[in-house]
C-alpha cells in the first residue's frame, strides 16, 4: 500500500512539473491567386526587369493541423454595397464576421472605408478567397500564411491521455484511504492535492487543445477595402457661396471682438499702469532736469552799452 502510493504521487508531481508544447513551424506566403486546394506562391522573377512574378503550386497536407490566415486589401467603387457582399458569402460559406469597422467620411459622396476580420471553414478559405475578390474593382495585395501546430497538437494530446490515466489511478487510491478504518489524514489530503493538481492539467491541456482546434478549422481573413480612386468624388465637399460668406462673417466679427477686447484692456488696465510707473518717473525726471541740467537765459545787451 505504501509502495503504491508513493509511486502514484511520484508519478504524479513529475507529470504536473513536466511541460511540453513542442515549437510550430511557421511558413508565411504571398500568394498571386489562391483558387482551388492548392496556392500559388509568388517570388520576384530575379532575371526579369519588370519585376515578373514565378508561380509555384504549394499543396497543404491534409493529414496536418494547419492555421490558416489570409490577408486582402481591396478597392470598390462602392465600399458599402462590397460591405454587405462580402457578409454574405462568408455566412453562405459556414464562417461569421467576427469585427467590422466603417469609418466616417469627409462628404456623403464618398465612400467609408471598411476593415474587416472574418472567421471561415478553413476548407473553404480558397474560394472563399475567390469570391471575396470578385466584389472588388481591384485586388491591391493578397497575402496567406499557414502555421503548422501538428507537433503541439500531438504532445497536447499526448499528455491529456498520461494525465487522464494517472487521475483515474488517484481517485482510486483516494477511495482506498477513505476506507481504511485508520486511515491517515495527511495520506489523505496529499491523495486529494494531486487529484485536483492534476485535474487543473486536464483542463488547462483541454483549454489549449480547444483552442487549436478553433484556430485550425476556421481561417481568419483580415480585410480592408478603400474606395477605387478612379471612383473618388474631385471635390470632397460641394462648394457653398453661402457659406463661405457666412464663415467670412463669422471671422469678421470675431476679429472686431479682438480689437474691442485690446482697446478695453489697454485703457481699463495697461494705460493706468503706465500712469502709476510711468508717471512719478517723469516728474522727478522733469525735477532734476530743471533743476541741474536747464541753463539760465543769457543776457543779450552788449557789453559797451
Amino acid at each position: 500500500m505504501k509502495r503504491t502510493f508513493a509511486f502514484l504521487v511520484a508519478m504524479g508531481l513529475a507529470l504536473t512539473a513536466c511541460t511540453g508544447g513542442g515549437d510550430a513551424s511557421t511558413s508565411d506566403m504571398t500568394l498571386a491567386d489562391s483558387g482551388g486546394e492548392e496556392a500559388a506562391l509568388q517570388s520576384p522573377d530575379e532575371g526579369g526587369a519588370d519585376g515578373d512574378f514565378t508561380q509555384v503550386d504549394v499543396a497543404l497536407a491534409s493529414d496536418r493541423e494547419v492555421i490558416r490566415r489570409a490577408n486582402l486589401q481591396l478597392h470598390a467603387s462602392n465600399t458599402r454595397s462590397a460591405f454587405d457582399e462580402i457578409t454574405a458569402l462568408v455566412q453562405t460559406a459556414g464562417g461569421f464576421v467576427a469585427t467590422a469597422t466603417v469609418y466616417p467620411t469627409a462628404s456623403e459622396e464618398a465612400q467609408p472605408e471598411v476593415t474587416m476580420t472574418l472567421r471561415v471553414p478553413s476548407d473553404q478559405l480558397s474560394a472563399t478567397l475567390a469570391a471575396i475578390k470578385g466584389t472588388a474593382d481591384e485586388v491591391v495585395s493578397e497575402t496567406q500564411g499557414a502555421e503548422d501546430v501538428t507537433e503541439q497538437f500531438i504532445d497536447l494530446e499526448a499528455r491529456l491521455t498520461n494525465l487522464q490515466a494517472l487521475e483515474v489511478e488517484l481517485r482510486a487510491l483516494l477511495t482506498e484511504v477513505r476506507e481504511q478504518d485508520n486511515a491517515d489524514p495527511a495520506k489523505l489530503l496529499t491523495v486529494f492535492n494531486e487529484v485536483s493538481s492534476v485535474r487543473g492539467e486536464i483542463e488547462q491541456i483541454q483549454g489549449q487543445l480547444n483552442y487549436l482546434s478553433d484556430k485550425t478549422s476556421l481561417a481568419t481573413v483580415e480585410v480592408e477595402i478603400t474606395q477605387t480612386p478612379s471612383a473618388a468624388p474631385l471635390v470632397d465637399e460641394p462648394w457653398s457661396p453661402a457659406e463661405t460668406s457666412r464663415e467670412a462673417a463669422s471671422s469678421l466679427v470675431a476679429g472686431l471682438q479682438n480689437v474691442a477686447d485690446w482697446a478695453i484692456n489697454f485703457a481699463i488696465y495697461v494705460l493706468p499702469m503706465l500712469v502709476l510707473i510711468v508717471g512719478p518717473l517723469a516728474v522727478i525726471g522733469l525735477f532734476v532736469y530743471r533743476r541741474f541740467f536747464r541753463r539760465p537765459p543769457t543776457d543779450p545787451t552788449p557789453a559797451g552799452a
